[in-house]
């Protein structure tokens, strides 16, 4: 389960941010937590960030993205190809993606932490990277529930320092520089540790809903074997459709087409995907994704969920996390959203619910519900009306909404 993100100097986000999964000692919807059994550590289920547009949500969606993937990218095309290390593109870190609104930090490199937890191990991998590429990058693991930190490497540039462990695995230290050393060491070795750190990063999905993905990505994605599964959450999520059919080869996109069952009156109806409604549509494409992330218990991170959907829809997929009887592997999802009216004390715990937003120098900072407090010194009643609050502005992160409708009386 993912534990704490830290990052800084990449895009709007300036200094040091922690994102934080790790649940406070706040008594609402306790039932929902995932808890460690091993040292009865407490984390979240799900955790959601709002804010005006513009605030930052989205490059915090990116922060992480751009992390995973500079791991995993390299992973994924060799487990596809029959290539060598010095033939991987180079993955995408550069340093482009500074804070660009000052003198200094423009030159400084982007700096990025991931603190996890699988299969009993703690683990944090850190990963920095500037304009020429990757400056620094390490990885430390302990017994969850232990007191002793081992460091398995520690790289600046192209230079590694070995820990015990791989010292006695006698991995090589020279390698193509322009990758991560753990996707080096996964690619190249057979080490435990080494394994359980990268394929937790490498399971994590990413999932963006622009137009690209939903339209012409969506009809080439769907598997007739997957049928059951898609149709069985749409169902339980009230989309009323009796399954699906796909006509042609997944590689000829021209060609391929995906017709929609519909049972009406007891008689059976076809549609063409692309004649369903957006919801239906993004439902759809995101089954899968969802299935897998529950069955395997891994990390769901999805930038704009709320997007053309209902917001009872939107409070299905939020309550599939929450719910233990049906989140049993302990996956855990991270989104984004506008949707104020999921923004309720009914719907997430005050730690649970984050805000992002800049400031009058550019600046994005990042802050959860749960570390606000009101004027008399308290913090945010469990029982308030967390989406008023919000939208007059107490929380901070002001969506400008309040000020748009009320201008004239200024």
């Amino acid at each position: 389960m993912l534990c704490q993100f830290t990052f800084d100097n990449f895009r709007s986000y300036r200094d040091e941010t922690i994102f934080d999964m790790q649940a406070s000692a706040m008594k609402e919807f306790k039932e929902s937590l995932i808890v460690d059994e091993k040292d009865g550590q407490a984390f979240l289920p799900v955790s959601v960030i709002f804010g005006p547009n513009a605030g930052g949500k989205s490059n915090l969606f990116l922060a992480m993205h751009r992390m995973f993937d500079a791991v995993s990218y390299p992973i994924y095309l060799l487990s596809r190809k029959d290539e060598t290390t010095k033939d991987v593109p180079r993955p995408k870190v550069k340093g482009t993606d500074a804070f660009r609104f000052d003198e200094f930090h423009s030159n400084e490199s982007s700096d990025f932490e991931v603190y996890f937890r699988t299969k009993g191990q703690e683990f944090r991998y850190t990963l920095s990277f500037d304009a020429e590429g990757i400056t620094s990058e390490s990885l430390m693991r302990k017994n969850v529930g232990g007191t002793r930190t081992a460091m398995l490497f520690e790289r600046t540039e192209g230079k590694v320092e070995l820990g015990s462990a791989l010292k006695r695995a006698r991995v090589n230290t020279s390698f193509n520089v322009d990758i991560p050393y753990l996707s080096f060491l996964a690619l190249n070795y057979d080490i435990e540790f080494v394994d359980m750190a990268a394929e937790w990063i490498a399971s994590t999905r990413f999932i963006d809903f622009d137009f690209r993905f939903e339209e012409l990505i969506l009809e080439t994605m769907l598997a007739q074997e997957d049928e059951s599964v898609i149709v069985g959450i749409l169902n339980a999520a009230g989309i009323n459709i009796d399954g699906f059919r796909v006509e042609g080869d997944e590689d000829d996109f021209e060609n391929r087409r995906v017709w929609v069952r519909h049972i009406v009156n007891r008689k059976l109806y076809e549609l063409r995907l692309n004649k369903e409604s957006a919801g239906t549509r993004k439902m759809m494409s995101m089954a899968i994704a969802l299935d897998d992330a529950l069955k395997k218990g891994n990390l769901l991170v999805i930038d704009e969920l709320d997007s053309k959907l209902h917001p009872k829809l939107l409070r299905f997929i939020i309550m599939l996390f929450q719910d233990p009887s049906i989140n049993k592997n302990g996956a855990q999802l991270v989104f984004t959203s506008q949707d104020v009216s999921i923004m309720r004390n009914d719907v997430f715990r005050r730690d649970e619910i984050w805000f992002a937003a800049r400031n009058e120098d550019e600046v994005s900072t990042l802050w959860s519900l749960s570390d606000i407090h009101e004027p008399n010194g308290n913090l945010v009643s469990k029982n308030a009306a967390f989406d008023r609050q919000y939208l007059s502005g107490r929380y901070g992160a002001d969506p400008i909404l309040d000020r748009l409708l009320y201008w004239e009386e200024d």
